[in-house]
């Protein structure tokens, strides 16, 4: 199926912004911007949303109102509006199993312990693209998973997580124009 809309998870307000949690939303709003997109404010569905072309066919991006443990909620509100179905969906979100600076594309499996996916599974159904965003694991295993997650990126890592985002957005590209195989047969071997 065609890929209608591309979100990025995360939390919203000051508090979180530029945390590990917001990977996906800060993704996608990096790769929205190199398509020439800007995000503007929609009351209906409580999200910030942005148009373009990418590769022949008119994509919305957007990134709900609210926080990660309810991504499900907030995507159902966005599918709704968009009169879209989860399965034209790419949903972009970090991920501790894979390498800072790496990503990889997948479609259905668990949550992996992400809360904010489990709650899409459970409201919006589980066959949605996923670009998942590496964050690589916790400096050290004591240390507790929404402190890291929650915390924000350094000078280095911000560095690492920042280059990896062109080949993102080549790696979306690639989903929309020759479907999820193709690209995967490309980025997931990087």
């Amino acid at each position: 199926m065609a890929v209608k809309v591309a979100i990025g998870l995360g939390n919203s307000g000051s508090r979180y912004e530029g945390t590990r949690h917001n990977a996906g939303m800060q993704a996608l709003a990096r790769i929205a911007s190199l398509y020439g997109a800007n995000f503007v404010r929609n009351k209906y569905c409580a999200a910030y949303l942005a148009k373009a072309a990418v590769a022949g066919s008119e994509v919305v991006f957007a990134a709900a109102e609210g926080y990660m443990n309810e991504s499900g909620v907030n995507i159902a509100n966005i599918l709704r509006f968009l009169k879209a179905d989860i399965s034209e969906a790419v949903v972009f979100y970090d991920d501790i199993t894979i390498a800072l600076g790496k990503f990889k594309l997948s479609i259905g499996g668990s949550a992996g312990g992400h809360n904010g996916v489990a709650n899409i599974m459970e409201r919006c159904g589980n066959s949605f693209i996923r670009v998942r965003l590496g964050l690589g694991g916790k400096p050290f295993k004591e240390m507790d998973l929404a402190d890291y997650v929650l915390g924000r990126f350094s000078e280095e890592e911000r560095a690492a997580f920042e280059a990896s985002l062109p080949a993102a957005k080549e790696a979306f590209e690639a989903v929309c124009a020759k479907g999820l195989a193709a690209a995967q047969n490309v980025y997931n071997r990087q």
